[in-house]
């Protein structure tokens, strides 16, 4: 049996988890091409893989594979976008429902349907280009359809024309003249990507939900929403430099620090992976979940303070950050103790029963929990360097 012939009888998901070198020089057509018969129809052994394998890689191989599909086109790229577009979706926190790749007899033709938490319905329509007019009428009815059959709510939804070239003038100034124009939005592929990104450094879920409003037709005449929500991302991505600050503070005395780097979160999260044995999906900051968001990972770190009989490990807890851990089946906080060398991962039931002992910081808009790890010798213990303290050492990463 040759070495492809073992791949084909694989799923693709279960080479990223064994063998992740090998799609390190892979295009997604190549991709495609070794999984189930190599086609996507709807519904078949390809499809599923594809959307598997979607699910579980990191955002940097998704906006690899979008690049394939748009500037190393393939007789397939356009179904393959139309995956990666809703894979995107997901990402950015909506419940994704994907659409047909090819429409007719019965099907409704939409590509993808993004649910947010707050019911609102995105109907979703993806296009490698703007070389081409687009039958707005259609995708309205669509729509309609959907409405018609109870799947979305007419005054909670609209339809987002999801675009892979950059150059959409004629696509704006046709949305525009037409009749639908206050139900159409358009973003770019590029555009989705950056917003991914971004949600990727926040850590508050509700500047999540005013990034999933930009989406929304809104009416700009007052600019107040979109300053809110400009606002509201500044602050939270500044926040994580104010608690660094703070963390030096809480430490003591900065000539006693180590130099040790405080960012490892990388190495941490692939050694809980490991412990985990699955794929762990970037969501927040510092929030990571398995690709059905059952499993669910807070990883945070600290440097380390030497104190005199041990060391000292700092933490700061939020309450948004305790609300996504009570959201998963199964649910861990990890604290990085000084490097990946040292990872006490603890169940969160079991960390829960201990926060109303630790100290709190509160201010006008928001407080948090000072979680505290002391060291010695091969023990680590919770909240206290004494015999007080919660011996968290059996719940170390070997």
């Amino acid at each position: 049996m040759g070495l492809l012939e073992g791949i084909q009888m694989t799923s693709l998901l279960d080479i990223w988890i064994n063998q992740r070198e090998f799609f390190d020089a892979k295009t997604i057509e190549q991709v495609i091409s070794i999984s189930g018969d190599g086609n996507l129809i709807d519904g078949n052994e390809t499809s599923k893989q594809l959307r598997d394998l979607l699910a579980n890689l990191p955002s940097t191989s998704i906006a690899k594979y979008v690049d394939d599909c748009l500037n190393h086109g393939f007789p397939l790229s356009g179904f393959a976008l139309q995956d990666l577009v809703n894979e995107i979706g997901r990402r950015l926190g909506f419940t994704i429902e994907s659409g047909f790749y090819r429409g007719g007899g019965s099907k409704i033709g939409y590509d993808g349907i993004w649910r947010a938490k707050d019911r609102y319905s995105f109907v979703i329509e993806v296009k490698t280009t703007d070389a081409y007019q687009l039958n707005l009428d259609t995708q309205a009815q669509y729509r309609q359809r959907l409405i018609d059959e109870h799947r979305i709510e007419e005054k909670q939804s609209s339809i987002l024309l999801v675009v892979g070239r950059k150059d959409t003038g004629g696509l704006e100034a046709q949305t525009r003249g037409s009749r639908h124009a206050w139900d159409v939005r358009i973003i770019s592929v590029e555009a989705l990507l950056k917003l991914m990104r971004v949600k990727e450094n926040l850590s508050d879920a509700t500047t999540v939900s005013k990034i999933q409003e930009i989406l929304k037709p809104l009416e700009y005449t007052r600019i107040d929403r979109l300053i809110d929500i400009i606002f509201k991302t500044s602050e939270d991505l500044q926040a994580d430099e104010a608690e660094s600050e703070l963390d030096t503070e809480e430490g003591g005395d900065i000539s006693k620090t180590q130099s040790t780097p405080v960012k490892y979160h990388e190495d941490c999260v692939n050694h809980i992976s490991s412990q985990l044995k699955v794929p762990l999906i970037k969501q927040g900051r510092c929030t990571y979940t398995n690709a059905d968001q059952t499993i669910r990972v807070l990883c945070i770190v600290s440097k380390e303070y030497q104190r005199s009989g041990g060391t000292r490990y700092w933490f700061a807890f939020h309450p948004t950050q305790k609300e996504f851990l009570n959201e998963g089946n199964s649910s861990f906080l990890a604290l990085g103790c000084g490097s990946a060398d040292h990872i006490i991962m603890i169940p969160f039931g079991e960390f829960q029963k201990h926060l109303p002992e630790m100290r709190k910081t509160e201010s006008v808009d928001r407080f948090y929990w000072h979680v505290e790890i002391f060291s010695k010798g091969d023990r680590f213990l919770l909240n206290k360097p004494t015999a007080e303290g919660i011996d968290v050492t059996q719940f170390k990463i070997k």
